[in-house]
């Protein structure tokens, strides 16, 4: 659940070369919550909507998290033909008991029994971050105010009920970019490394000592690989 402006130093980085498109999920940003509740199929085909609306054929889809389910399945749907894949510490399903956990954690939250503000930093960065970045861990105890806390249990659960999408990762053959953190205590390092070995053409970049905020902890890094990995003349990202 990340503001959209943890996006723009990316964005600075790849508009010289790119044309880049950011969109605002419901809920987050200018975009206000989905009155229908979460649905990730629908958020999909919102962006391939506004992507056919602007006329660009094909594109670079670059996710974060909970994001790179998103920028999958619009790769595995085919009605936008994606060209290269950047996915940052990404969530593309869970096995059952993964699933299952989130939702308990999920109906914890909305029940009231379980606040995750007080081991939020601790989940989502490494060790030591708010004393070595006190900045940057307030920024990332901010994404539980990016948009309300009914939206992100219900992306959660959404997340949590969808299809898993990893046994189909090899049905695409484009390129893949996947950046992890070791101290990753969300989306475990592994996790991100399986998604890569997956894929039929994949570079994989591991950070030392980065949890799962990695455009908070190691920003210069995650850019600098995703610039490299686009290199070329792509027209979207």
């Amino acid at each position: 659940p990340t503001s959209p402006d943890d996006l723009l130093p990316l964005v600075d980085a790849l508009r010289a070369r790119h044309r880049v498109l950011v969109p605002h999920m419901p809920g987050y940003g200018r975009t206000p919550p989905d009155g229908e509740g979460t649905s990730l199929e629908r958020d999909v085909a919102r962006v391939e909507d506004h992507i056919a609306h602007l006329g660009i054929a094909s594109v670079d889809a670059v996710a974060f998290s909970g994001g790179a389910y998103r920028a999958l399945a619009m790769a595995l749907r085919r009605r936008v033909a994606v060209a290269r894949l950047s996915l940052l510490a990404p969530v593309v399903g869970f096995d059952p008991h993964e699933a299952q956990a989130t939702r308990d954690l999920v109906s914890a939250v909305r029940s009231g029994l379980f606040d995750p503000r007080p081991t939020w930093l601790d989940r989502m960065a490494s060790a030591g971050f708010a004393a070595r970045n006190p900045l940057g861990a307030a920024r990332v105890l901010s994404w539980l105010d990016a948009a309300p806390m009914s939206v992100l249990c219900n992306e959660l659960a959404a997340i949590a009920d969808a299809p898993d999408l990893r046994p189909r990762i090899g049905e695409l053959a484009c390129p893949f970019f996947v950046c992890a953190g070791s101290d990753d205590r969300a989306v475990p390092v592994a996790s991100c490394a399986a998604i890569a070995a997956a894929s039929r053409e994949a570079t994989f970049l591991m950070l030392e000592g980065v949890g799962h905020a990695l455009l908070v902890e190691a920003p210069d890094s995650v850019v600098a690989g995703i610039v490299t990995f686009l290199g070329g003349s792509a027209i979207g990202a």
